[in-house]
C-alpha cells in the first residue's frame, strides 16, 4: 500500500512538473546514470521482461532530481511478447527514491519529450534466455 501511495505521489508531482514545464530545468540539469543504477535496471529486466534476451534498441536518459530528492530515469527499447513477436519501442518511467528503483510507469509523458537527454543503453540488450 505504502509503495502503491509513493508511485501516485510521485506520478501527480510529476505530472506537475510537466504542466507548468518546471520540468525542462530539471532536465536541464539531469545526470547520467550511474553503473549502479543501470545494475539495478537490468536485474529487474531480467525479472520482469518476458524475454530479456530480445530486448534491443535499448537506450536510457539522464535521471532528473526533483527538489524533494526523488529523481527519475527513462528507459526505453523493443522485446518481444508472449507470443515470441516484438512489441515496438516503449519507455517506462523509473522513479527512484534512496537510490533504489521504486516502480514504473509505462510510457510516461515525461519519457517522450524532446529535451530528454538519451545514451545508448547496451548493458540491457543481450541478456540470457530466461
Amino acid at each position: 500500500m505504502q509503495k502503491r501511495l509513493v508511485l501516485i505521489a510521485g506520478s501527480l508531482l510529476l505530472a506537475a512538473c510537466a504542466a507548468s514545464d518546471n520540468y525542462a530545468e530539471l532536465i536541464a540539469r539531469s545526470t547520467p546514470p550511474s553503473a549502479a543504477l543501470k545494475a539495478q535496471i537490468v536485474a529487474g529486466a531480467e525479472a520482469l521482461i518476458y524475454d530479456p534476451s530480445s530486448i534491443r534498441g535499448a537506450e536510457i536518459s539522464n535521471v532528473a532530481t526533483l527538489p524533494d530528492g526523488l529523481q527519475g530515469v527513462c528507459v526505453r527499447a523493443d522485446s518481444k511478447n508472449v507470443e515470441g513477436r516484438y512489441i515496438g519501442r516503449h519507455s517506462i518511467g523509473i522513479p527512484i527514491r534512496d537510490g533504489k528503483i521504486d516502480g514504473g510507469t509505462l510510457d510516461h509523458a515525461i519519457c517522450n519529450r524532446e529535451d530528454v537527454h538519451w545514451q545508448p543503453f547496451p548493458e540491457l540488450e543481450n541478456l540470457p534466455k530466461k
